[in-house]
């Protein structure tokens, strides 16, 4: 059906078969604020590759690395500006605060940065979060409780 419509169309000599045929296209364009976040976040994300690949050669706070990582750190954080709805933005801020030893890292802000992205549907931050989360889980089982056994002992004690 659609492909006769747009054969009866397409055939008026008039020409307004092709401006009433444009306006028909089932894909949506992408908004101009989505693809410039996509552009920084990619420049950004081969930022970070650059930065995995030369990473094993050197040591993790060389200041080699310091021009790659604040150049991702900045592509991230200006596409959360364009487009504070883009879950990839913030995933990917979260694992550079997370992971690397970019200037300004802040490991509370790359936690809340995860935990908003795998709430707003981020698969990847989702299952980054998971992993984070039994990794704390076990380690709070093993070593966090005599921790905060001590802590509460201190406590009774001086109060």
């Amino acid at each position: 059906m659609f492909s006769s419509l747009c054969t009866r169309l397409s055939l008026k000599p008039s020409g307004h078969g092709l401006l009433l045929l444009s306006m028909l296209n089932p894909r949506r364009d992408m908004h101009s604020r989505n693809k410039t976040a996509m552009e920084l976040i990619a420049k950004g994300w081969s930022a970070l590759k650059e930065v995995d690949r030369v990473i094993d050669y050197c040591e993790l706070n060389d200041r080699r690395l310091i021009p790659l990582l604040r150049t991702a750190k900045e592509n991230f954080e200006l596409a959360l500006e364009t487009d504070n709805s883009n879950t990839h933005a913030r995933y990917w801020l979260a694992k550079l605060h997370l992971k690397y030893h970019v200037p300004g890292k802040c490991l509370a802000v790359g936690a809340a940065l995860l935990v908003e992205a795998a709430n707003m549907g981020d698969p990847d931050a989702q299952y980054e979060l998971g992993c984070r989360l039994r990794v704390e889980v076990r380690n709070f089982v093993l070593g966090g409780c005599l921790y905060f056994k001590f802590s509460l002992i201190e406590c009774i004690f001086t109060s």
